[in-house]
């Protein structure tokens, strides 16, 4: 059986190695997970497989070969042997920064046969509408003619898989393929890589932090910790009776059971949040051709009604699309709508009101799922934190020293102060973010999509950096996410919203324990980890 052996692999900066004599097979008609947090080597591994490693890194020692021809692949004293663009193809982890945005997606997908196999544009275009066809893309024409951003998240990432297959591989490399997507196009496009694999017989290489994924997907896993091997072995072993304390500790927090263990909070006398009605519509391109003529929107709320005691976690769920950014948006004010009212402590939210809308903004605060781009890379974090205490009233001469004290709070370290968000890693970087929220003192705390991008282990780290913060404080807590199993390990009360409507409302417990929404049942059966181990 044909199979990608990697012995040895070595990878450095300069005369460092930080990826440090890796060794595991991919074998056709089988998939071999790596597994880690972030830097822990396994992306620059599978960026080494592929020849693309960044500048500056190298692979030092070992090799990679095909078997059983044995045929070199990588070799760690004369780099690449591999014929460019055949044998090994990578789905990468954001299709809509790998793919060009200027070109249409079926000539993306043709372009590699035309290169590398010498196909003519007639043959290519032949072939690339067969593969969108095989990735199961709906009216693969239609979408063969379309650009990247004209395609959800979920077809993107088909595209991309489409395109690795052009070249028709021995071996496909996933690297978090499925990390960005909602649970239900994550195990759509799960299943669709196992068909794949079963059909065209693929070896498959799956880089992931999560163990639940590598459950539903994986038959070998290879767990890095600081760019070495600490265990390997069949999942179901692994999994099962995880021998190494890091292994553990993935499993851990990657299959968890649901429930917070906290009670909820008991909804006596009046909420401190009150929805009514609440209308959110988009314009959508493509408007008539005349100005006369009416104007196309998309509805994303549709008369939500919903209430919110002091004191609560709430799990705000559902797909992409669902319109749960938009209600944690509206909550607080920055997000007009079109319909509806929001009341805060019995105040009526009016963007109209610029004083009234300030007070808001000192009781309720967002945090954004993307931490860098949510922070000003020109600016030092310790400025950034002092600049909304100076906005607060607090002396500039005190504001400083005060933003040192709320980076401690949130676990970094007072002289991380003088540092740019670059030099902190992802997880640091989202720490920073909380402090800034917390700086105007809020009661009131959205986190939206907030470790979506966090490897498991600091997903964890953050979200107990949140209870801990949110106990001591008293802060009332709306968590949106599409990771249903994951808010129902954090929250209290679960909302899961539909097509812009709550479709189920209820403690955590009887959500996921007993839902009454057949849509609930299916976002829950849909995330990962459900596959039975044997």
């Amino acid at each position: 059986m044909e199979r990608l052996e990697v012995r040895n692999l070595t990878i450095g900066f300069g005369n460092a190695p930080v990826v440090r004599e890796v060794s595991f097979d991919v074998v056709a008609g089988s998939t071999t997970a790596l597994v880690g947090e972030s830097g822990s080597g396994k992306s620059l591994t599978a960026l080494a497989l592929m020849g693309l490693l960044p500048a500056g890194a190298r692979t030092q020692a070992g090799r990679a070969t095909i078997q059983p021809e044995g045929q070199v692949w990588l070799d760690g004293s004369g780099g690449m042997h591999a014929p460019v663009g055949r044998g090994i193809s990578m789905v990468f982890q954001d299709p809509m920064s790998s793919l060009n945005p200027s070109m249409r997606v079926g000539w993306q997908v043709a372009e590699p046969m035309v290169v590398h196999q010498g196909l003519s544009r007639e043959e290519a275009h032949e072939r690339a509408l067969a593969l969108l066809a095989e990735v199961e893309l709906p009216d693969p024409a239609a979408a063969f003619q379309k650009y990247p951003h004209a395609l959800s998240g979920g077809q993107r990432q088909r595209v991309m898989i489409a395109l690795a297959l052009a070249a028709s591989p021995q071996v496909l490399i996933a690297d978090e393929p499925t990390t960005a997507l909602d649970v239900t196009v994550q195990r759509s496009v799960l299943d669709l890589l196992q068909r794949l694999q079963v059909q065209r017989g693929l070896a498959l290489l799956f880089i992931t932090h999560d163990m639940a994924v590598v459950r539903d997907i994986a038959t070998e896993v290879v767990v890095l910790q600081g760019g070495q091997v600490v265990e390997s072995g069949p999942v179901s072993e692994v999994l099962l009776r995880p021998r190494h304390p890091y292994t553990q500790l993935l499993v851990a927090a990657s299959l968890a059971g649901a429930g917070s263990g906290r009670q909820p909070v008991p909804h006596e006398g009046a909420p401190w949040i009150e929805v009514r009605g609440l209308v959110k519509r988009f314009p959508m391109a493509g408007q008539g051709r005349w100005p006369w003529q009416p104007r196309r929107a998309f509805t994303a709320l549709q008369g939500i009604d919903w209430s919110v005691w002091r004191g609560e976690r709430i799990g705000l769920v559902g797909e992409s699309g669902s319109g749960k950014s938009t209600l944690g948006r509206a909550l607080i004010g920055l997000l007009p709508v079109d319909g509806g009212t929001v009341h805060i402590g019995g105040k009526l939210l009016d963007a109209r009101d610029d004083a009234g809308m300030q007070s808001v903004r000192a009781l309720a605060q967002l945090v954004f799922q993307d931490p860098f781009s949510a922070l000003n890379p020109r600016i030092r974090v310790g400025e950034a934190l002092a600049e909304v205490l100076r906005n607060r009233g607090v002396p500039a001469s005190e504001a400083r020293e005060e933003a040192r004290k709320r980076l401690v709070e949130v676990g970094l370290r007072a002289e991380d102060a003088d540092r740019f968000p670059r030099s902190f890693s992802g997880g640091q970087r989202q720490r920073i973010v909380i402090a800034r929220a917390l700086a105007v003192d809020p009661q009131l705390l959205v986190l939206d999509e907030s470790v979506a991008a966090l490897d498991t282990a600091t997903q964890q780290a953050v979200l107990a950096l949140i209870d801990r913060i949110a106990a001591a404080r008293g802060l009332t807590l709306v968590l949106i996410s599409h990771d249903l199993g994951l808010v129902s390990r954090f929250c209290d009360r679960l909302v899961v919203l539909q097509a812009g409507q709550i479709a189920e409302d209820g403690p955590t417990a009887q959500v996921v324990g007993s839902p009454r929404s057949e849509y609930t049942r299916k976002l829950w059966a849909s995330r990962p980890g459900g596959r039975a181990l044997v």
